[in-house]
């Protein structure tokens, strides 16, 4: 069978999930391809390759993208289409589109072999775990891959067809599944209530499994520095990391980057992450402001503590990629404010603001809708986090300076003499070009000497650029500065909050969550 892999984009990040489904099916002799939206004629592959199956892979970025051109597909061409990825997992909603034939919910290592099968024997799809042909479905999951050593390496011919990918020096490696941290804008938490009781959440590579794909991955394509694309790479010290630091170190000798989290760190594991080679970690803020951080976010984690991670990673010279979200549900500028001071404050090599965006099917996305501060028609958002907030709780004025600020800020961490000067003045501006190329030309000097660092040509340095913000930039261009500030909810009243301070309206978010969170557990049970 000839399957077509489809996704919108490739950028830093290798799309992980079809390189596995893809060396799953292609163990049991079946072919395979890949499609990408932004950067060939996909149609026109289509015809000439004539696939059997589509399936299509993505997160609510994607969403607008891939069903303009699967609605077009399918009213000139019959194809079996299957939906997987993030958000078809969320919003199961995605079903009732008449162009989607299945939607593959959870993992979809097992599920892909099925449905094949299925397919070539002309058999019906319902009753395979994971996947669903109607709303009418009777949703049963999986239990969770305990053993990912058992999982083949991934298909790196799938992606690497492409030269421009072959031939970029950042590769990709994942070392476990699974992330079991509550965060409320996250896909992760839901899919968590969603597999209760399916296995544990978090799963882990041997480190002889990595070293020796690691191995093949250098053998074969180019290979300057790694990003490590697990949700958290480490969560404590332990014999594992004791082993990967020792290998990576003797035998990879390459350097590398990953996410951890800021409350589990401690100078033992910088030591370790260190001598194993890492260069860069992403560790998010998130909010500098304690009850946003804590109520809302869930992070649980004091300002001291993070001050901590920040001062261990700098002892040990490893450069520091660090999150933060504007513009969170009924949040103050004055918050937003504060964590552009908790960020200046605490130097991370890279800092990075982005406007909260309510994804569905996440506990912040649906409170925002159960809440009437978010009427955007789920077709038609736009989820780049580069854009002016979509939720009726600001208003427009201060849309345009949370837009600004999150333009600015870098320049703001960068240059704390500028703080005045931006805080009080520039972002009250009208948005403007000059604030949009501001913030890409300081991204752009920075990530590739901070961050995704490796010896290479002017060209390779451009390509890296452009590949980490090409999405950023694309935002920017795909609307108007009016559209990109501004733009109102479709339907509805502007919730009234003057009434109820800042710690009233977060308590009562965080009951409502809570509640939803039950719910959610109540429906998946």
């Amino acid at each position: 069978m000839k399957i077509m892999f489809i996704i919108n984009d490739l950028g830093v990040n290798e799309p992980f999930g079809p390189m596995m489904l893809s060396a799953i099916v292609k163990q049991k002799g079946h072919q395979t391809t890949l499609g990408v939206l932004q950067q060939e004629n996909v149609e026109a592959k289509i015809d000439s390759w004539k696939p059997d199956m589509i399936a299509y892979s993505m997160m609510s970025v994607d969403m607008a993208d891939m069903k303009k051109f699967n609605d077009n597909l399918r009213m000139r061409k019959k194809v079996f289409t299957l939906l997987g990825g993030p958000h078809a997992t969320l919003d199961r909603s995605c079903i009732d589109d008449p162009n989607i034939d299945a939607i593959c919910v959870g993992e979809g290592d097992k599920a892909i072999l099925e449905v094949v099968n299925n397919l070539e024997k002309g058999k019906s799809l319902e009753g395979i775990p994971n996947i669903m042909v109607s709303s009418d479905s009777k949703l049963e999951l999986m239990d969770f891959i305990e053993d990912l050593d058992a999982l083949p390496f991934m298909d790196r011919d799938l992606v690497y067809q492409y030269p421009e990918m072959a031939k970029f020096g950042i590769k990709g490696i994942w070392a476990s599944r699974g992330c079991p941290y509550p965060c409320p804008y996250c896909f992760n938490n839901r899919f968590n209530a969603l597999y209760k009781g399916k296995g544990k959440i978090v799963r882990r590579r041997s480190v002889d499994s990595i070293i020796r794909e690691t191995k093949e991955l250098v053998k074969n394509y180019r290979v300057a520095f790694v990003r490590m694309q697990d949700d958290v790479f480490v969560h404590k010290v332990d014999d594992w990391l004791k082993e990967f630091a020792k290998r990576w170190a003797e035998e990879i000798k390459i350097p590398f980057y990953c996410l951890l989290r800021s409350e589990t760190i401690s100078d033992e594991m910088a030591y370790y992450l260190k001598k194993a080679g890492c260069f860069s970690i992403c560790m998010s803020i998130e909010a500098g402001d304690d009850m946003l951080r804590n109520r809302m976010l869930r992070r649980r984690i004091s300002k001291e503590k993070l001050e901590e991670a920040f001062k261990i990673f700098k002892k040990h010279k490893i450069n520091v990629y660090a999150n933060t979200m504007l513009a969170l549900p009924f949040s103050t500028l004055d918050q937003d404010i504060a964590s552009v001071d908790f960020a200046i404050k605490v130097q991370p090599d890279m800092p990075n603001f982005s406007i909260f965006m309510p994804y569905p099917g996440t506990d912040l996305g649906d409170y925002c809708k159960q809440a009437g501060i978010y009427y955007a028609d789920k077709e038609d958002i736009n989820y780049g986090m580069r854009n002016a907030s979509p939720l009726d709780c600001f208003p427009e004025k201060e849309k345009n300076a949370q837009y600004n600020l999150c333009q600015l800020a870098i320049v703001a961490v960068k240059f704390p003499a500028l703080r005045n000067l931006i805080i009080n003045h520039l972002i009250y501006w009208k948005s403007n070009k000059l604030f949009f190329f501001t913030h890409y030309f300081f991204a752009i000097t920075t990530y590739g000497r901070k961050i995704f660092y490796f010896k290479h040509t002017l060209r390779e340095y451009v390509e890296l650029i452009v590949r980490t913000l090409k999405h950023y930039f694309y935002d920017f261009l795909s609307k108007s500065s009016q559209d990109v500030v501004g733009k109102k909810g479709i339907a509805g009243q502007t919730i009234r909050i003057q009434n109820k301070n800042r710690y009233d309206r977060i308590i009562e978010l965080e009951k409502c969550m809570e509640a939803m969170a039950k719910n959610t557990l109540v429906n998946n049970g």
